[in-house]
């Protein structure tokens, strides 16, 4: 959120990276609060971390978003004037690629396996007719 009525410019709260997996890290930094606010970030009523802000209106602070769900979040602050920015905490998947070779060729075993079987049935039958 921006407030160009800042002494010192443009109030602003940004959050790197933007999107994490849930407990990932993140840094927040800021500009625009008073000189020597206390910074207090929460997300809703959770608060994610604490920060002073240094003589021209700037901090830094790491976040602890372990108890965060999955979803879209603001992260807010009011050092003197209200900052807000969005986190998005996503869930990551990733197949590697030795279990997607695994998957091939169990699927392919499955299939001779019943191919195979298939066979022996039919040809028990027709032993049987004779």
């Amino acid at each position: 959120m921006t407030d160009d009525r800042s002494p010192t410019g443009s109030a602003v709260l940004e959050l790197t990276p933007s999107a994490i997996a849930p407990g990932g890290e993140v840094t927040a930094s800021g500009r625009g609060c008073d000189p020597g606010a206390q910074v207090e970030l929460k997300i809703g009523r959770t608060p994610v971390g604490t920060a002073v802000a240094t003589a021209d209106g700037s901090f830094t602070a790491q976040l602890t978003l372990s108890a965060i769900a999955v979803g879209r979040h603001d992260v807010q602050t009011w050092c003197g004037r209200p900052l807000t920015a969005q986190l998005d905490v996503v869930l990551v998947s990733r197949v590697d690629s030795g279990a997607s070779t695994l998957a091939i060729l169990l699927f392919f075993l499955l299939l001779g396996g019943w191919f195979y079987g298939h066979r022996l049935i039919s040809h028990r039958s027709t032993r049987r007719d004779r």
